[in-house]
């Protein structure tokens, strides 16, 4: 009898223990099938704002290039900071771009066209002579093969002129500055 009351009590257990087993594979596979639909939509919002941050920044004439960090984890956590370091980045860009361009596509407004050519040595849309090209838009001097700013595109020149007026101000430009009341 006592051998009868001893499996009657342990088999309940057992399948409860089978059924527990059952269960937490089937929770954690569920688990898993969610961790990776998340893992999937964070890495594509990280690509998705990390490509806007580097496409803004070259518009300012910066060179960023953070390549594809977001396919190197898998960590949810991670992916949301990374999300988060690259939506605020092109946020900034952005309002940068906002401050800025205007200002310059005032100055271009009375330095000349984007092709324009002057005999005392300036070139383009902001009427750049060879030593601010060489200072600050050597990489585009190299990208267009030594040819001068007029026959740069105007998100270049407008780049190389942003790039000068972060580090100098307006300066490169009194007259048409004052004209645009930027000084």
């Amino acid at each position: 009898m006592l051998a009868a009351i001893t499996y009657s009590a342990s088999a309940p257990d057992a399948q409860s223990s089978t059924q527990t087993t059952t269960t937490s594979t089937t929770t954690t596979s569920a688990e898993l099938i969610a961790h990776r639909a998340a893992v999937h939509l964070w890495r594509h919002r990280v690509r998705r704002h990390r490509i806007l941050a580097v496409h803004r920044a070259y518009l300012l004439g910066l060179n960023i290039h953070p390549g594809p960090v977001e396919r190197q984890t898998d960590r949810v956590r991670r992916l949301e900071r990374l999300n988060h370091h690259f939506r605020r980045r092109a946020s900034y860009y952005r309002a940068v771009i906002r401050r800025r361009f205007p200002k310059l596509l005032c100055i271009h407004h009375y330095e000349g066209g984007w092709t324009a050519y002057n005999a005392a040595g300036y070139f383009g849309g902001f009427q750049m002579d060879a030593g601010f090209m060489e200072r600050w838009g050597a990489d585009k001097l190299r990208k267009y093969g030594g040819r001068d700013a007029r026959y740069w595109s105007p998100a270049d020149q407008l780049a190389v002129a942003s790039r000068a007026v972060a580090h100098i101000g307006f300066g490169s430009w009194p007259n048409t500055a004052a004209m645009c009341g930027l000084l």
